[in-house]
Order: structure tokens, then sequence, then C-alpha cells
């Protein structure tokens, strides 16, 4: 009797193990998931909801150490590390440590923050003491930047997409919602003239898939809002792409609304520089609710740009963090 139960308890472990292991494989592969709308719900529930649950699961295991076979053993620490992973836990990219990037006379600071929760003496306050040279705002529909900060400073609002710039500025062109049935601008391009050149700015609030979650977190999953909406996402993301390929000196900042390890933000976004993935450090979520956090908010720079720091600032309320990047710009013949 004892021999029938220690084998099914054997078993039980077995099975347990194997699908620690596929789970951790299923979100390691999120950033190459195929775009099937079977996938969406799925994809948003394991981009955007807690992602501690995978880190409890493995070490779980440790509960049953005695079972696990040698090669079992030998696995458990990759899964480890692959539920780490998951975390969004960030190391800088080792080559990035030795780039000498301390041409203070090309550098820029570039601060990206959705100020939907946050105040206007928050703002102001972090322009006082972080003092940007570039300072891009999404839902700031209640904010008068001309008020707020004086004539030393070219500013423009346009649908909550606000730029505050030490630089002039022209704006090259807007995309807007309606284009595909929705509302409100969703990226504002601009051409800055710095004094190391010129930059080809873009700031940009992308659809995000909140309805969705909030469907099928109380178990009212909705398909059709949620191809509705990956379409939207996709379209977005799409055309950022399309402007931004094979523009020089570009940067395009703001909340993305995805991880970075989202299938679209791989397939649309791979090719630019994300400062976080750069050189930060720990987490670095920008976005929290109630219970957990995660980062869509994002800098992302071409390869003619190098970064010299990287800072998520968190000390302001409000649900979004502003990320704030030193770029440095490189000195070429332009």
């Amino acid at each position: 009797m004892w021999d029938k139960k220690n084998k099914i308890f054997h078993y039980f472990v077995n099975f347990y193990f194997v699908a620690c292991c596929l789970a951790c494989l299923l979100v390691t592969l999120l950033p190459w998931w195929p775009t099937l709308n079977l996938f969406i719900i799925p994809k948003y529930l394991l981009l955007f909801g807690p992602r501690w649950w995978l880190l409890v699961i493995v070490l779980l295991m440790l509960l049953f150490w005695r079972f696990l076979s040698k090669r079992q053993f030998v696995i458990f620490p990759l899964l480890v590390a692959l539920a780490f992973n998951y975390l969004d836990f960030q190391l800088p990219n080792l080559a990035t440590l030795f780039a000498n990037n301390n041409d203070k006379a090309s550098q820029i600071k570039v601060i990206t923050f959705n100020i939907g929760g946050g105040s206007k003496d928050e703002l102001q306050l972090l322009v006082k003491y972080m003092k940007p040279d570039i300072l891009l705002l999404q839902e700031a529909l209640k904010v008068n930047l001309e008020v707020l900060f004086d004539q030393r400073y070219y500013s423009e609002c346009i649908s909550g997409l606000c730029i505050l710039s030490k630089f002039p500025f022209q704006q090259t062109n807007r995309l807007n919602r309606k284009m595909f049935g929705g509302w409100g601008t969703f990226a504002t391009f601009y051409n800055v003239i710095t004094p190391y050149g010129e930059l080809s700015l873009a700031n940009i609030h992308l659809e995000t898939p909140r309805s969705v979650l909030m469907g099928a977190i109380y178990r009212h999953p909705d398909q059709q809002l949620a191809e509705s909406t990956e379409s939207n996402r996709e379209l977005e993301v799409n055309l950022l792409n399309l402007w931004a390929t094979n523009r020089p000196y570009t940067i395009i900042a703001g909340d993305f609304n995805m991880p970075a390890d989202e299938n679209l933000y791989q397939q649309n976004f791979s090719l630019l520089n994300n400062v976080i993935e750069v050189k930060g450090f720990a987490f670095n979520r920008t976005k929290y609710t109630s219970w957990h956090g995660a980062r869509i908010d994002h800098i992302l720079y071409s390869d003619d740009i190098s970064l010299s720091s990287v800072e998520v600032v968190e000390r302001v309320k409000g649900d979004h963090r502003p990320v704030m990047a030193t770029l440095v710009i490189k000195a070429v013949d332009r």
C-alpha cells in the first residue's frame, strides 16, 4: 500500500516538474508568440498581470526536493532563472559599462511622464530638480505648460500629448485614431533643433488593453473586443515602425502600454535601443496598480545616439513613474 502511494506521489512530482518547465518555456517565448487571435487574451494576462506567480510555483518544488531525479536537480536552477527573468529584473548591458559616454557637450536629458495620476506641483518640481532638456507628457489634458513654465522653454500640447523643450522644434506630423474608428491623437512627431544637430522625436500614447484585461479578470472575456484592441495596437506600432525605419537620430518616447517582452514590441521596435534595457538595474516598473507594477513606459533611441545614464524617478505620486535618460548625440559630420 505504501509503495503504491509512493509511486503515485512520484508521478505527481514528475507531472508538476513538467508543468513548471512548460510554464517557464511559455513565458520565455512571449516575445515570439504568433499573432493569432486565440492567443490575445492569454498573452495580455501573462504580460500585464502580476509575474511573481511563476517563481512561486517553481520554488514550491523545493518541498519535494527528495523526490527529484538527478536530471531534475540539474534543470531546477534554470527554471528558477527563467522565472526570475519573467519578473523583468534588469541588469545593465556589460558593453555599455565600459563605453565612453562622458562628452557632456553633446548630452541631452529626456524625460517621459504619463501625468494622468500626478499633479502640476510635482511636474514643476520634476522640471526644477531634474532639469530636462526635453520633457514629454502623456494624459496632460489639464496642463498648461505656458503658465507653469517660463519663456525659456518651447512648448506645445495636442490632445494630451505635450512637449516642453529648451530647443526649438517643429511639428512634422501627428497620428489620430480616427483612421481606425477611434478617437484621440496617439503620436506627435517633431524635428528638434539642438546645438548638436537635428533630432527626429516621437511622443506617443498607444492603445491600452485595459478593457480586455478587466473583462477577463471578472470572468467575462470578450474575444471580439480583444481582437479589435489588438488590431488597433498592431496598426499603431506598425505606423511608428514605418516612421522610424532608417531614420537617423531618432527618439521614440512615451506610454507604450506594452512591456518590452510583448510580441508586437519585438516585431516593431527591436532594432531600436531601450534605455532601461541598456543601462537599467533592478525592476524599474513604470506603471503601478493597487497590487503590482509593470514596465510599459519607454524611451527608445537609434544607434547613432548613445546612452549616458537612465533612471525611473520614484519620488512622484500617481500611477506612472517618469523615465529619465541622458542621451549623447554622437559627434559625426551631419
